[in-house]
C-alpha cells in the first residue's frame, strides 16, 4: 500500500513541477536552457543512485530499524537473487524510489512560486530530470537483468542511453564496484572516489 501511495504522491508533485517548468517556458531560448538541463540531470541521478547503492551495500543491515526494510533489504536480496527484482510488480519496484523523491518535491511544490529566472529554470529543469531519472533507475536496472528486453529497450541499451547488462555485470563480479544503476555513465567517478576512501569497508556476502 505504501508503494501504491508513494508513486501516486511522486507523480501528482511530478506533473506540478513539469506544469511550473511549461508555464515559464516562453520561447526557444527558454526551451534551449531546459534541454542543457537535461544531461546534467541524468548525470547526477545516475551518480545519486551510485552513492546510495554503495551505502546500502556497505552499512547497516536487514534487521536495522525503519532502513532495514526500506532500502537495505531490497538491495541485499538483489544479490542473494539478482533475477527477484524481474519479478517485482510496477509498485513494488518503483515505490522506494518515488518515496525518496517525495520530500524534495514536496519542499519545491511548497517554497516555490513562479520561475522568475534563468538560473531557476534551469535549475527546476535538471531536478525535473534528475526525479525522472531515479524513477526509472529501478526499471533500468531490472531490463539489465531481464533475459530478453523489449525491441526499443534492447536499443537504449546498446546505445548506453539507459544501463547495459555487460556494463552492470561487473557490479555483480565481485560488488565492489560498478554502483551505478541508471545508465552507468557515473561508475568510472564513483569507482575513483570510492578507491581512495579509507578505513570503509566493502559489503561482501
Amino acid at each position: 500500500m505504501l508503494e501504491v501511495a508513494s508513486v501516486c504522491v511522486y507523480g501528482v508533485l511530478f506533473a506540478s513541477l513539469l506544469l511550473r517548468i511549461s508555464e515559464s517556458t516562453h520561447d526557444s531560448h527558454d526551451l534551449l536552457i531546459c534541454t542543457l538541463a537535461i544531461l546534467p540531470g541524468y548525470l547526477f541521478a545516475d551518480f545519486a543512485a551510485g552513492v546510495v547503492h554503495w551505502f546500502c551495500d556497505t552499512f547497516f543491515e536487514e534487521n536495522t530499524p525503519v532502513l532495514g526494510s526500506l532500502l537495505i533489504q531490497p538491495f541485499r536480496e538483489h544479490h542473494r537473487d539478482p533475477q527477484a527484482m524481474t519479478r517485482h510488480r510496477f509498485f513494488e519496484l518503483n515505490g522506494n524510489n518515488c518515496l525518496a523523491m517525495i520530500p524534495l518535491l514536496f519542499f519545491v511544490w511548497w517554497t516555490e512560486g513562479r520561475i522568475g529566472s534563468h538560473w531557476s529554470l534551469f535549475a527546476h529543469s535538471l531536478l525535473l530530470t534528475f526525479t525522472l531519472a531515479i524513477f526509472a533507475t529501478n526499471q533500468f536496472h531490472r531490463w539489465a537483468h531481464q533475459q530478453k528486453s523489449p525491441v526499443m529497450v534492447a536499443w537504449l541499451q546498446r546505445s548506453g542511453l539507459i544501463l547495459q547488462p555487460e556494463r552492470h555485470q561487473r557490479h555483480h563480479s565481485d560488488y565492489k564496484q560498478g554502483f551505478c544503476v541508471t545508465s552507468g555513465w557515473m561508475n568510472t567517478v564513483l569507482d575513483a572516489i570510492l578507491s581512495l576512501r579509507v578505513g570503509f569497508g566493502n559489503f561482501e556476502r
